[in-house]
């Protein structure tokens, strides 16, 4: 039988089937994982609360960390999840997840590459991982001693379970064996919501005000002028809390309308631990809508959402399909309706978490359900203090600054550096910059030579050419501002029209 050594928390080895490697693969393999092992073999009795009911972890649990179309399948792709400084890659096998530490002179491995076998290089000194990540290569060290190293524990990368579902990367941040053995037992929160197209964003906004926020629909007639208006507001008195107590799996509340739009509607919004909301109306018209939310902690300040929009795909015939694809995506993504959305809850919840980081004893009136519209906040929060120790953060101990630059706010960095189809965008939009200035300078060189050759026509149309593509040339170079540069990021006036 084929054995395989993996790192410990202790810094031990131990001898393992390699069927049980700390790397998981499509679903049809993590089943047969299941059925060859019983949850006996790898998990030891889970820690208990003082009531006696098992404590809620939050490293115990798969997160969705990025779509599989974000992922980039010949480059290292780094993350951070709980605090933790990750690294996916694409090896031999499939996805591989492990810390974004090399153990040698601990570099970030985000920063190496993939190699041709499929291993992780660290780009310092050349030391290679495979995506159980065990050491196989130190290339200033012997035969013998590389022998030694690559069998040593202190030599491997910390690993962590990853596998693809629902067209997302998701990883279980624990560690070690009992890590593996919890990750087998569990199955992601989407594995039933099917293929979604999916799209991330990145804001500096905690994790617990993001949630809040998927569970007060009341704000937005206030909150989002242009798209809703506050004459519109219907107060949101049906808003019903679930039985308790609330249990680990989280929980689901009903209510009923909020704007002259959808009053008497009937929707739910269940919160599935630790970072998934399902959101679905019955409006009166007898329309379905739903929507799929990932909010994954990064830091105390910083969230991935991750969001199904199911939007409507480009024909397969179509000639430069992609192409087309990645243009409508950043014509889409470059509207200021949509920013302006998205920056009126951004600049509320960054306030939100200023107060609170300054106080974080200070209750806000609508965790005790201030008026029936504050019932899903205060679930969630009840939630938090029963169930999930106070959030995802309150055992760090740690004090975390908040982000204030206007950089960690701009489009860029919240969602175009994630984006295929956004970076695809730039690549596009400064290549046509170059080339056209390129042009223009070539256009302006012809114009000169003409004029001075007597040619004054040919002149004339050649300094006309050098003039439209220059102009060409800053219109591609203003784009590129407008959408990745973002200089108008804070734009209060405008986010605020009155």
């Amino acid at each position: 039988m084929l054995l395989l050594a993996l790192p410990s928390s202790a810094g031990l080895v131990t001898t393992t089937p390699a069927a049980i490697r700390p790397v998981l693969r499509p679903r049809a393999q993590l089943l047969a994982t299941r059925t060859a092992l019983g949850p006996a073999d790898l998990v030891s009795e889970p820690t208990s609360t003082a009531s006696g009911s098992a404590a809620f972890s939050w490293e115990a649990n798969w997160y969705p960390v990025m779509p599989v179309s974000y992922a980039d399948p010949v480059r290292p792709n780094g993350f951070t999840l709980l605090g933790k400084h990750l690294v996916l890659w694409k090896s031999a096998d499939g996805w591989a997840c492990v810390e974004d530490a090399c153990p040698h002179r601990l570099a970030p491995l985000s920063t190496g590459r993939v190699t041709e076998e499929g291993t992780l290089m660290c780009r310092f000194h050349g030391w290679r991982f495979d995506d159980a990540g065990n050491c196989v290569e130190v290339p200033n060290a012997d035969a013998g001693a590389a022998a030694s190293l690559c069998g040593a524990p202190e030599t491997c990368a910390t690993s962590y379970p990853v596998q693809e579902v629902s067209g997302l990367l998701w990883v279980w941040p624990e560690a070690g064996l009992e890590g593996l053995g919890r990750s087998l037992l569990e199955e992601p929160a989407a594995l039933g919501s099917g293929a979604q197209d999916w799209v991330m964003t990145v804001p500096p906004v905690s994790y617990e005000s993001m949630v809040e926020n998927s569970m007060d629909p009341s704000h937005a007639p206030h909150l989002h002028e242009g798209t809703f208006a506050a004459s519109d507001m219907v107060p949101l008195t049906d808003y019903s809390a679930p039985a308790e107590p609330l249990g680990d799996e989280g929980f689901t509340v009903a209510h009923g309308g909020y704007t002259t739009k959808n009053d008497g509607m009937k929707a739910t919004r269940t919160f599935r631990s630790p970072s998934f909301v399902d959101v679905n109306y019955e409006l009166p018209s007898g329309k379905q809508q739903n929507f799929q939310l990932f909010f994954v902690p990064s830091t105390p300040f910083e969230t991935r959402v991750i969001t199904g929009l199911g939007l409507p795909q480009l024909p397969a015939w179509l000639p430069k399909r992609e192409l087309l694809a990645d243009l409508l995506h950043a014509f889409f993504f470059s509207r200021s309706a949509l920013w302006r959305f998205n920056d009126q809850d951004r600049l509320v919840m960054q306030g939100q978490d200023r107060n609170q980081a300054a106080d974080p004893d200070r209750r806000q009136a609508a965790w005790d359900v201030a008026t029936p519209s504050d019932t899903g906040v205060s679930t969630f929060r009840k939630w938090l203090a029963e169930v999930g120790g106070g959030g995802p953060f309150a055992s760090s101990g740690a004090a975390a600054s908040l982000p204030t630059t206007q950089e960690e706010v701009s489009r860029w960095n919240v969602h175009g550096k994630h984006c295929p189809s956004c970076k695809r965008a730039l690549a596009l939009l400064e290549g046509t910059q170059a080339a056209l200035g390129k042009m223009a300078l070539f256009a302006a060189v012809a114009a000169a030579a003409l004029a001075v050759a007597g040619r004054l026509a040919s002149g004339i149309v050649a300094t006309a050419a050098a003039v439209a593509l220059s102009a060409g040339s800053r219109w591609a170079a203003g784009g590129r501002a407008a959408f990745f540069g973002m200089e108008r990021e804070l734009w209060l006036p405008q986010v605020y029209a009155r």
